[in-house]
């Protein structure tokens, strides 16, 4: 068994890769990086399949465990030089250049809030709305504040993915002043602070109004969705959902979920859920509805 040579197996392999990241215009940043080997790796890092020089760079700058650092991400209209797709790449001569997942940096733009709560009343046991809508891209970053504390959320008080609070069966404990908080790595903005007032359920009737309804919606194969709908009145109006000619089950449903207030959430979505989805409150005096087209894309 002459000339056989034992080869050695070396590990080297990624610890931590980068993963898809939003930030916002002016704050910092950390794309995540380190790779296992003996000896060290060299570790560069790639920007849209081209190689960063951070030698001479005063923003960007490589942590010692690999990690890249931007400070003061850049983000104007005609000027992006920080957002795109970024890799890292390590090397150890003798053994080679392993790369890394691509990982997507996003810039958000400076929150602005396209409507903001206003000051309302609920009777108790009916269902409330406070807008809140800022920037799309900024959504998931949107709390509530009851009372400038943190709104905890539940089964009965939720957020719609728009930003807007909706409080249902309303109990006196829902009273007091509410804003909306955006926190995305600057400093938080925040919406006007306004008043709900809860007043006390009555023996007399209110006429049966929706305060939000669905509207036409596009969504891709595999996404989820919620339809709004929102309605108050007294008696209380309880809130039913038809698609095209056909009553639909939330009960027993594994996908459809009637969430607090009425909305329909619809989660992983094909082709058959596309169609006309109504919206039917009724409180035993009255009945409305309100209707939607949902549309669905393949991928």
């Amino acid at each position: 068994f002459v000339g056989a040579s034992i080869r050695t197996f070396t590990p080297f392999y990624f610890l931590v890769e980068p993963v898809d990241t939003l930030s916002v215009r002016g704050s910092s940043v950390i794309l995540n990086c380190s790779a296992y080997s003996e000896p060290s790796p060299k570790i560069e890092w790639k920007k849209d399949g081209t190689f960063l020089n951070l030698a001479s760079d005063d923003r960007r700058q490589l942590l010692p465990d690999g990690s890249l650092f931007i400070s003061n991400v850049v983000h104007s209209k005609h000027n992006k030089p920080d957002e795109g797709y970024y890799q890292c790449v390590a090397t150890v001569e003798s053994l080679g250049t392993i790369v890394s997942r691509t990982a997507k940096l996003t810039v958000a733009g400076l929150p602005r809030f396209t409507s903001q709560p206003e000051p309302s009343s609920v009777y108790a046991g009916n269902s409330a709305i406070l807008n809140c809508e800022v920037n799309a891209d900024l959504v998931p970053f949107v709390r509530w504040e009851q009372n400038r504390h943190p709104l905890l959320l539940d089964d009965r008080v939720i957020k719609l993915p728009s930003g807007m609070l909706v409080i249902s069966n309303a109990t006196e404990g829902d009273g007091g002043l509410y804003r909306c908080v955006v926190e995305s790595g600057g400093p938080p903005k925040y919406s006007d602070e306004v008043e709900l007032k809860v007043l006390p359920d009555t023996e007399v009737t209110s006429d049966l109004v929706f305060l939000k309804q669905p509207s036409p919606l596009v969504r891709v194969i595999g996404q989820d969705v919620v339809l709004p709908c929102v309605a108050s009145g007294l008696p209380t109006p309880t809130i039913k959902w038809m698609k095209n000619e056909e009553a639909l089950d939330t009960e027993s449903s594994e996908r459809l979920v009637l969430l607090a207030g009425g909305s329909l959430e619809i989660s992983d979505v094909t082709e058959d859920d596309a169609g006309t989805y109504f919206c039917i409150a009724d409180n035993g005096n009255e009945t409305i509805e309100a209707q939607a087209e949902l549309t669905v894309q393949g991928m």
